[in-house]
């Protein structure tokens, strides 16, 4: 007859032994991965084309990162379909740190409105790591369209309904929005026509394709400074520091409630462990609290933020999502 072996003395208190060995090893290698971030160069996703406004915002950030911690931070512009592509890479991305994402109101906020379904859960397959740059959108004309403020451009689109063209980063974007939000407020019509990406919609207006482009001040600015197009409105609540002398579309028209900006920050996959996302949260907060980076900022025309912590970018970001869902169903615009 067959008899189990009996264990010998002491052999399952040495085999529990090494589970826990193996467990705190594995438990120490994270702690480790954690503390040495980053290891290697770290890719930064934009995902918009090169030349826009968070292209710009990520490679003055890239360039402050690389200073202060030795690795390279090579941005990737994975542009298309309104941020959709950019960010499901990296929702879709390894937890280890080296991807992230500088996201932008279209990707965790407009698209969740905007769009009936998504590839990726905004909530569940990101984490949140901090704030780092916004810029007001400013209202770009081009010099053959005859208007000196956003007045005369509710003026003419009200005599000629469809006749004003404006241009936008991508249809569902903030630039999108900023326009048609303008037309509900003052019950005018208004032709938008979208591009992949701020630098493309700005190209169009420097050629006359379209009369108005609501752009990101570091994209349009050298082009009023060149006299190669006019700026004539800011969309922000308050006036820019970068151009206080530029009124604000609320202001002008007296609309209260018309606010639009482009705030960025950074995000990583969810599958990223805390102990590591905690250290890349700080490890950014501190570039971008550094004096460098500010001035970089300013230099690109970029306004600064608050270092949100994570827990409170989470929050920021839900808030910004009910905010914009209603200001997406007040307009009646809507993707597939």
């Amino acid at each position: 007859m067959y008899r189990q072996a009996r264990p010998r003395p002491g052999e399952g208190y040495m085999q529990l032994v090494r589970w826990l060995a193996a467990f705190l090893a594995i438990g120490l290698s994270g702690v480790t991965a954690a503390q040495n971030w980053p290891e290697r160069p770290v890719r930064i996703v934009v995902p918009w084309g090169p030349g826009g406004g968070t292209d710009i915002a990520a490679r003055q950030l890239s360039a402050r990162l690389a200073e202060m911690y030795g690795q390279q931070f090579p941005i990737d512009n994975r542009g298309g379909a309104n941020g959709i592509i950019g960010a499901d890479l990296v929702a879709k991305a390894p937890g280890d740190g080296h991807t992230v994402m500088v996201h932008t109101l279209s990707s965790h906020v407009l698209n969740t409105s905007y769009y009936s379904k998504l590839p990726y859960n905004p909530d569940r397959d990101f984490a949140p790591i901090t704030l780092v740059g916004k810029v007001p959108l400013v209202l770009f004309v081009h010099p053959s369209f005859p208007v000196k403020t956003v007045r005369d451009v509710v003026s003419i689109a009200r005599a000629k309904p469809d006749s004003v063209q404006y241009a936008s980063f991508a249809t569902g974007s903030p630039s999108h929005f900023a326009g048609a939000l303008l037309a509900r407020m003052t019950g005018t019509q208004m032709l938008h026509v979208p591009y992949k990406g701020g630098g493309l919609a700005m190209a169009a207006v420097l050629g006359g394709e379209a009369y108005l482009h609501f752009g990101g001040i570091a994209v349009g600015l050298p082009h009023v400074r060149a006299g190669k197009i006019r700026a004539i409105a800011v969309s922000t609540a308050e006036r820019t520091p970068q151009l206080p002398e530029l009124p604000t579309v609320a202001e002008v028209l007296d609309l209260k409630n018309y606010d639009v900006s482009v705030t960025f920050g950074m995000l990583v996959a969810a599958s990223t462990p805390k102990a590591l996302q905690n250290t890349i949260y700080q490890k950014v907060a501190a570039a971008v609290n550094s004096r460098e980076y500010k001035e970089r900022l300013r230099k690109v025309a970029t306004d600064e933020t608050p270092v949100l912590t994570p827990d409170e970018l989470a929050q920021w970001l839900k808030a910004e999502t009910v905010r914009w869902g209603a200001i997406v169903r007040s307009t009646g615009i809507r993707g597939t």
